[in-house]
């Protein structure tokens, strides 16, 4: 009824684009998930250019999750810890959205920092260090915490795109030992 109310469309036009409440909040997702990677271009090309690349790319994408769309697609996700219909509907638009994602994650690294070994396991530590970052702050109304955390996520993103090493994870040890 609110959607409804906000778009000023009558319950029949809402119904004709959107049978069910399900198809209207994965429209809603899609939509959300399309604002969130702009806002993480529009935050990278805010970022000076000639800044140290760690964190010039971890600065700019902890400045997208800040923004409202991002809050409102964190909301969804709790509403379908208890909605069995719409977590699935943001499962599958998840799973449609996350090539986009890490497009926008490759970007802000740039390709020589993507070309690292460890490049992949630095991308998803960091799209889910940066939701929780986003989480968090709903709790929090001081910024001097989280520049903090953000300069030291920084620092092990560098530490590990800097090493040669390749660290081996808990599953790798396992399957080598098969």
């Amino acid at each position: 009824m609110e959607v409804q109310r906000a778009a000023r469309l009558s319950r029949g036009a809402l119904l004709h684009h959107f049978p069910s409440r399900e198809e209207l909040l994965t429209a809603a997702v899609s939509m959300l998930v399309q604002l969130n990677e702009e806002a993480a271009r529009q935050a990278l090309d805010s970022m000076p250019g000639d800044g140290e690349p760690v964190a010039r790319a971890v600065n700019a994408l902890a400045a997208a999750v800040t923004r409202p769309a991002f809050a409102a697609e964190m909301d969804l996700w709790a509403a379908a810890r208890s909605d069995p219909k719409l977590r699935a509907a943001l499962q599958h638009e998840e799973k449609n959205a996350r090539g986009d994602l890490y497009r926008v994650v490759d970007a802000a690294f740039g390709p020589e920092l993507a070309a690292h070994p460890s490049y992949a396991r630095v991308a998803s530590l960091t799209v889910q260090f940066l939701r929780g970052l986003a989480l968090t702050q709903t709790l929090r109304d001081g910024s001097s915490r989280t520049d903090q955390l953000i300069e030291d996520w920084s620092a092990v993103v560098r530490a590990t795109l800097e090493s040669d090493v390749l660290p081996v994870t808990k599953t790798e040890r396992r399957r080598r030992s098969e």
